[in-house]
């Protein structure tokens, strides 16, 4: 048997990722997005690549993660438009993913990310009403799953390589909360 290394593990959950997306009818449409690779290296950075039971956990956590983005996507789609109800089908695909993975571990896993889902709603929600919304607001939309999926497995999120990631996503924040953002990851301990 082949020695599990880092790039071994995330190939192999990418080829997971892929093949649980690709239902005849979402690939027909050509919707079935890319994996987002840094997002899947940064969560595996933080696991015991060993480890099945957090392997699985990174999966249903990118699901969880892939759904609310695609969600988010369909404000962007023409209303009535196949695009956006192929959107709204790729969002609820991903979902059941995470849900069907996640019914495999302890009802305080399930407790734990269902909070975790509401909490991001509610801040995407916040973000997509509101101009000037708080960073803490704009890292629950972004990160808040990947923040439930760390304290799950103990591990502090805010790594060097997430630090990286986040920093990226934050291109589009106001110079004053990219500044705030900065001194807030500044003091975090990885």
């Amino acid at each position: 048997m082949e020695q599990m290394t880092y790039e071994t593990v995330v190939t192999d959950l990418a080829r997971q990722i892929e093949e649980r997306m690709n239902h005849p009818y979402l690939t027909r449409h050509e919707i079935v997005p890319v994996v987002d690779m840094p997002l899947l290296r940064w969560m595996v950075e933080m696991i015991e690549i060993e480890s099945n039971q957090q392997r699985q956990l990174v999966l249903a956590t990118y699901f969880a993660h892939q759904a609310l983005e695609l969600h988010d996507q369909v404000k962007d789609c023409p209303n009535g438009s196949l695009e956006r109800q192929l959107k709204v089908l790729a969002g609820d695909f991903a979902s059941a993913q995470f849900y069907k993975i996640l019914a495999l571990f302890p009802a305080d896993y399930s407790n734990r990310f269902g909070r975790s889902v509401q909490l991001v709603n509610g801040a995407k929600c916040t973000l997509a009403l509101d101009a000037d919304v708080s960073v803490t607001t704009w890292m629950e939309a972004n990160f808040g799953l990947i923040k439930t999926f760390s304290e799950v497995i103990g591990r502090s999120y805010l790594t060097t390589y997430g630090k990286t990631i986040i920093e990226r996503k934050a291109t589009v924040l106001r110079q004053d909360q990219r500044e705030q953002l900065t001194t807030l990851l500044a003091h975090a301990v990885a």
